[in-house]
């Protein structure tokens, strides 16, 4: 049996969260342990899990680390009563035939999908060639044993951004399940979701799940949502994920009964939400770790790979003092 015809958790509509890896300060190796308890953590609050990210320092993993930890979260959620979390892989480096592998890879240990970003190596060739763009991907999704997801973040990516032409065009593929946005292209979601939530595009994709598109920032969900899209992508959810799941719950009792009462509800969430997650982008990956470890439980964010930057103090001086609101509502949930 190939591993396309195995039963793999769906995707839905909902929040997630990008997981950082934490490495030992003393080693610089990956903190196994760590890394657990932060899978559990979310898991517990009702965030979607990514590994593999950009806020997870994927292209400072090795494969072996990285298809490690995967099987790392899928053992930790299978033995702690969250068997039916799926897991999105981050899959995408140089070129088609290494993603392909890698993505064979995670799947033999538990990803149920992978999230491919466009490689930003040869952007200077590639960046506006369409097709060698949109061959790079339906490789991907030809080959991929597990459903793909599409990662565009330009600035992850040497430049490349994605219109919604292409995007609209590679969502037909039987194997792409959804797009990741962090490029705030709140308009260019939209244009996505229309074409995927129609009727036309559910008949001739009588057997795909929900195409699922996403931003890859929770302060813009509330627009987000009512602009068709299901959900989002965040960072901030390292930190804040009951936070943010609340807010996401707000936002879907405004839709179903849209109350003046339902709708300052979900305001309220979102201004802290939206405040937080300016100080996290700000803040970066090394600023995300320093939160984790002194809000939330030492160690727990772990530092960085060079040649990212340890936190220096004006960053947690930032994050000391402008994330104290949000810190006092996650408690409090």
């Amino acid at each position: 049996m190939t591993l396309l015809n195995c039963v793999r958790r769906p995707f839905g509509p909902g929040v997630y969260c990008p997981l950082v890896t934490p490495f030992k300060e003393d080693s610089g190796d990956v903190d196994y342990d760590a890394f657990r308890s932060q899978v559990l953590r979310l898991a517990r609050a009702g965030m979607g899990l990514v590994i593999h990210g950009t806020n997870g320092e994927a292209a400072h993993l090795s494969t072996k680390e990285r298809v490690e930890m995967v099987k790392v979260a899928r053992e930790a959620l299978d033995s702690n009563g969250f068997a039916h979390v799926p897991l999105l892989v981050g899959t995408g480096v140089g070129s088609a035939h290494e993603t392909v592998k890698l993505s064979k890879k995670v799947a033999e240990v538990g990803a149920d999908a992978v999230i491919v970003i466009a490689p930003g190596y040869f952007a200077f060739a590639i960046g506006r060639d369409r097709n060698a763009l949109k061959e790079f991907f339906i490789t991907v999704f030809d080959e991929s044993p597990i459903p793909v997801m599409i990662y565009n973040f330009p600035g992850a990516a040497s430049g490349i951004d994605l219109d919604s032409d292409l995007l609209v065009e590679l969502s037909e593929h039987p194997n792409c399940i959804g797009v990741k946005l962090t490029c705030a292209g709140i308009g260019k979601g939209h244009r996505v979701a229309i074409h995927t939530s129609s009727s036309a595009y559910k008949a001739r994709h009588p057997s795909k799940q929900q195409f699922l598109v996403l931003p890859g920032f929770s302060d813009y969900l509330f627009s987000a949502v009512l602009a068709r899209q299901h959900g989002c992508i965040t960072g901030t959810g390292n930190v804040f994920p009951k936070l943010i799941v609340t807010l996401y719950n707000a936002i879907a009792d405004f839709v179903a009964d849209p109350t003046a009462e339902k709708l300052a509800k979900a305001t309220e969430v979102q201004d802290v939400v939206t405040e937080a997650d300016w100080i996290i982008v700000k803040a970066g990956i090394s600023g995300t770790k320093y939160a984790l470890d002194k809000f939330i439980q030492p160690g727990l964010g772990g530092v960085t790979r060079s040649p990212l930057p340890a936190v220096d103090e004006g960053v947690k001086a930032m994050v000391d003092k402008f994330l104290a609101r949000a810190v006092s509502f996650e408690k409090s949930l």
